[in-house]
């Protein structure tokens, strides 16, 4: 049994139990959210040693400084732990400049306080407040031009891009996180042949990376491939282009998936499917892929057929589960919270053809079955089902869904705002799961116009689910206790969360507000116990 410390409390884990879960049980609200080391809003620090697991995914001067994530370190040893300290994670810079490459996309340029270790196609977070961090991709070299060239594409209401590209004036200061990320180039192996397979702005650290191999005098082949669905899209085309006439080793593949054909240079199809078709053999090659989740996995899959390396297989799928792995963690352990919008997206209109073309829901059920299948072995999504099952969450889907394109009164729980409002689920991350979704449902033979209507009305919600830090519960306009613990009476017997000891009836119990986790008295009085010795 390790005995655990954090600011003035004195705490034991069992065996096999992590830091996280000792803590709810004993009554100590630390942030979370995933529970599965992916979001990163646990993130805690301590001068004594942590399994090398809990380290996992973070920058390595954070490692280096002693911060861990509590819910996947099951303590080895005695362990006194504290919040995140705000000067090891945050970085001062002013807006130098904007400039507009497409009616989406913005370049800003941001002038940091102090040196930064950053290489070009690594990622910083623009931190607008506690509950508003963004992560953007590093096009440029900072260390030799001494500031941050970013792709910032504009949604409208977006909550940090719009104030990015539109609010804050040049010569405002504004808080950064990072510099993180491996999407980097490798200059020991110059004669290697890159392939660059992007879509959007997951241009940025594309760009950031080829012009650092030439700067570096790379002698190997460098194809981009450039995805998007509109021309709009193609946002750098014309100075691509000239990059590749002035530098013959340089190759430029324009791709748009809404063309039948090539036309005018511009490739017809997905950027992933037309770099297949041109390079059949990759062995050898160094493959770089950064944009939209579900072609990054769909091409990592692919090129590995095609002969890549794993050791030369470079991605950055646009999605933490976290805006930043350390951005919650500011957000939730040392900065007060934002009050977040208490508005709710309004009920969609019925679309009973919709549902007809679901032969009733009789469709419905096997997409869904299909597809929690699939969460709840995917690594990005299956973190937030802690604790749930696969049945519960395809019952709540299904009579939600039935509910809205019916608008028959069959479902009976959260509206999405609420029943989301722990989750940190980055706009990334939620277009990864509608990705997958539809996926799904177009190999269920569901046509492709009502995919499109379906898509539409789930896209609706974004606003009530995508967020980088969780929100409180709201009821009747008052926003509840977002963590913590209550006390209360139960009038029927249960089991303990905590020790799986028996409670019985009339005796009083310890929960935890936002999971409903019940802890008896013995798990209690040992916190209490633990508290007054301390």
């Amino acid at each position: 049994m390790a005995h655990l410390e954090y600011r003035d409390r004195r705490l034991e884990s069992r065996p096999d139990e992590t830091v996280l879960d000792a803590c709810l049980r004993q009554g100590v609200a630390l942030p979370f959210s995933c529970r599965g080391g992916s979001c990163h809003s646990c993130l805690c620090r301590s001068d004594d040693p942590v399994p090398e697991r809990a380290r996992r995914g973070l920058r390595p001067d954070l490692a280096a400084k002693g911060y861990f994530l509590p819910c996947v370190c099951v303590p080895e040893g005695d362990l006194r732990f504290e919040p995140p300290r705000p000067d090891d994670l945050t970085i001062r810079a002013v807006l130098q400049s904007r400039t507009w490459l497409s009616p989406e996309v913005c370049r800003v340029v941001l002038e940091p306080f102090t040196v930064l270790d950053a290489r070009p196609g690594q990622h910083v977070a623009v931190r607008r407040d506690a509950q508003r961090v963004r992560r953007y991709s590093i096009a440029n070299a900072p260390a030799a031009e001494g500031v941050l060239e970013l792709h910032v594409k504009r949604i409208p209401g977006g909550a940090v891009g719009e104030w990015l590209c539109e609010t804050l004036a040049i010569g405002d200061e504004l808080d950064l996180l990072g510099p993180d990320g491996g999407f980097v180039y490798a200059p020991s192996h110059p004669e290697q042949p890159l392939l660059f397979v992007v879509t959007g702005t997951g241009l940025a650290p594309a760009l950031g990376v080829i012009r650092d191999a030439l700067e570096q005098g790379h002698r190997g082949p460098i194809h981009l491939y450039h995805g998007s669905r509109h021309a709009e899209g193609l946002y750098q085309d014309a100075a691509l282009r000239a990059l590749a006439t002035a530098h013959p080793g340089v190759h430029y593949h324009p791709c748009l998936s809404s063309l039948e054909h090539d036309a005018d240079g511009v490739r017809a199809g997905r950027a992933h499917a037309v770099a297949a078709a041109d390079l059949a053999d990759l062995a050898g090659w160094r493959v770089h892929l950064a944009g939209l989740p579900a072609m990054v996995t769909t091409a990592s899959a692919l090129f590995r057929s095609r002969g890549v390396a794993e050791a030369d297989l470079v991605v950055d799928p646009f999605e933490p589960p976290s805006a930043h792995p350390v951005a919650d963690a500011v957000a939730a352990h040392v900065v007060e919270a934002a009050a977040p919008t208490t508005a709710e997206v309004p009920q969609p209109v019925p679309d009973p053809e919709l549902w007809a073309a679901l032969d009733a829901g009789a469709k419905l059920m096997p997409i869904l079955e299909e597809f929690y299948g699939r969460v709840f072995e995917d690594p990005l999504l299956s973190p937030y089902f802690h604790g749930s099952t696969r049945q519960r969450a395809i019952e709540k889907v299904y009579s939600f869904l039935h509910q809205v394109f019916t608008g028959n009164k069959v479902y009976f729980g959260d509206r999405p705002r609420n029943a989301h409002h722990w989750m940190t689920i980055s706009n990334e991350l939620f277009d990864y799961r509608e990705d997958l979704f539809f996926a799904v449902v177009r190999r269920h033979g569901v046509p492709e116009p009502v995919i499109e209507r379906w898509r539409e009305m789930q896209a609706r919600y974004r606003p009530d689910i995508v967020k980088s830090a969780p929100w409180p519960k709201m009821l009747d306009g008052v926003a509840l206790p977002l963590d913590g613990f209550g006390t209360m009476t139960i009038d029927v017997g249960s089991v303990c969360d905590g020790c799986a000891g028996e409670i019985h009836a009339g005796e009083t119990v310890r929960y935890h507000l936002r999971l409903g986790s019940t802890y008896c008295p013995g798990c209690a009085d040992a916190t209490a116990s633990a508290g007054a010795a301390g």
